[in-house]
């Protein structure tokens, strides 16, 4: 009976181990996996996007932010905000298990769409807000929900990579792992703003449509442009979309509850917290 009782506990340690073990959405032959964005890696997640993302994102560059230790924390808060959803996507070195890239996203949906967006978002640091401010200009004039004929769909907050994993092919890799995800979740559609030539280039190569572009040159505010150190090829930030091929949302949307996928529709205290 005591060896029986040991086996059983044994068993049930394995499939625990199981279940808290992330979904792996791809591999590429350099040795970097693509997987659920776990709540261990967060505070690794946190500082690579400190010191690979905020000094060099074209937006975030040129206001400084990463300069900024008020508008730095008010970043940060936001992203474990971003991040708490879980459907967001880890790179990871095989062999080392170490954190080299991201992807946050999180869910969107028409249901909140209205009470979401028709209160100002609230942001405190001066930096951070002219970052924020101009994201909103450009997804203003375009509803996703109409022009792709969705009831929700995945926002990309994020594509990053640690500079020595950059030009590999990662960060395309990183979309389309995304896209895998999004079709196993039954969303049928992604929307990112891509702030830089290379991403514009990549999701237009994955099938992402254009809807909207803003150039850096023609954002002015108080008759001063805002974004000036975006380096060589970077014209402009674009909102765009990709209609998954034959992924058809279910009749009824319910919150869905599993190891893999926790969809909750965006509660009042992330309201102000959205860009």
């Amino acid at each position: 009976m005591a060896k029986t009782a040991e086996a059983d506990v044994e068993k049930m340690k394995i499939l625990e181990e199981r279940i808290k073990a992330p979904s792996i959405w791809g591999r590429v032959p350099c040795g970097i996996r693509f997987e659920d964005l776990q709540d261990r890696r967060y505070e690794d997640a946190v500082k690579l996007l400190k010191k690979h993302y905020l000094p060099e994102e074209v937006t975030y560059r040129s206001v400084k932010l990463s300069e900024d230790r008020e508008g730095t924390d008010e970043f940060t808060h936001n992203l474990r905000i971003w991040m708490k959803d879980k459907m967001s996507i880890a790179a990871v070195k095989e062999g080392t298990d170490q954190l080299v890239g991201l992807l946050i996203m999180r869910i969107q949906e028409k249901c909140a769409f209205s009470r979401t967006f028709s209160r100002i978002k609230i942001t405190h640091n001066e930096l951070y807000t002219s970052v924020m401010k101009f994201y909103n200009e450009v997804e203003k004039p375009v509803c996703i929900y109409e022009a792709l004929g969705v009831r929700r769909y995945f926002k990309i907050y994020i594509v990053a990579l640690k500079n020595r994993y950059r030009h590999r092919g990662i960060a395309k890799e990183l979309i389309k792992a995304a896209i895998a995800l999004s079709a196993s979740a039954n969303v049928p559609a992604v929307s990112g703003i891509f702030t830089t030539e290379r991403l514009q280039q990549i999701a237009d190569e994955l099938g992402f449509k254009k809807l909207n572009e803003i150039y850096y040159v023609r954002y002015l505010v108080d008759n001063q442009m805002v974004f000036c150190d975006t380096g060589e090829g970077n014209y402009g930030a674009a909102l765009m979309v990709y209609r998954i091929p034959d992924v058809e949302e279910p009749q009824e949307l319910h919150t869905q509850h599993s190891s893999r996928f926790n969809i909750q529709p965006i509660g009042d205290d992330d309201d102000e917290q959205d860009d």
